[in-house]
């Protein structure tokens, strides 16, 4: 019985053939380097996406949402930074792909290739949240020196009053009521004054004039019903 021939062998055929285009040892070489490449922008990027997700969640306050029960928590998901979360979660899956370009990728389970993916963005992210990095991009974004991300900064320290959210500096008290004000010079919707009831069992001498706060309630008559108040 005449023995199959081999995979190297059906291979030269097919190129004697001229069913196979040969290519050169700098074809396959470039296309390793742009894959490893777009792998290195990938997970560069998936990491300082995440450092700023963390960075904004506990940088705009959004954190004390989780401490001011039900209604707390229910803003907290609504201001979270979805936008920037799902961006990253695009990235994840572009990375697993790139990765399985590579032989040994084929070996690698998907669970624990995404899982490694997200430990690695993870512990980089937190990395990165402990530089001054983000603050300085802040800063920028605050003066409309920073291009393409700015508005994911700007966002971080304004008040959502439609979402009944609201910061500033305390510039008066008065009994369980007090003002605060905010403005960062850029006559936006996170400048103005507001009055602020405190909650019910609010320790009033926990903040004081020139206190920057943090404020969660619903707008009435107008002035704020807090269910919420945090100094930063």
């Amino acid at each position: 019985m005449p023995q199959e021939p081999d995979i190297k062998t059906k291979v030269l055929e097919k190129i004697g053939r001229g069913e196979v285009r040969r290519r050169p040892r700098a074809y396959f070489i470039a296309q390793v380097v742009m894959v490893i490449a777009l792998l290195a922008v990938a997970l560069a990027l998936s990491v300082f996406v995440l450092s700023f997700v963390i960075f904004s969640v506990h940088e705009s306050g959004e954190l004390f949402l989780l401490g001011f029960g039900q209604q707390g928590i229910a803003t907290f998901f609504v201001l979270f930074p979805w936008v920037a979360l799902a961006f990253d979660i695009v990235l994840f899956v572009a990375i697993e792909w790139l990765i399985r370009r590579f032989k040994f990728g084929y070996r690698i389970p998907i669970i624990r290739a995404l899982f490694g993916i997200l430990l690695f963005a993870l512990v980089g992210g937190i990395i990165i949240d402990l530089t001054p990095l983000h603050g300085a991009l802040l800063d920028k974004a605050d003066q409309n020196e920073l291009p393409i991300v700015g508005e994911w900064y700007e966002g971080i320290n304004e008040s959502h009053a439609g979402q009944g959210v609201f910061r500033g500096t305390v510039t008066s008290i008065q009994g369980d009521d007090f003002a605060i004000s905010h403005d960062d010079g850029d006559n936006d919707a996170d400048d103005g004054t507001w009055t602020i009831v405190a909650p019910l069992g609010f320790d009033m001498a926990s903040i004081a004039v020139g206190d920057d706060v943090y404020v969660a309630g619903s707008v009435a008559q107008g002035t704020v019903q807090s269910y919420g108040v945090q100094r930063l």
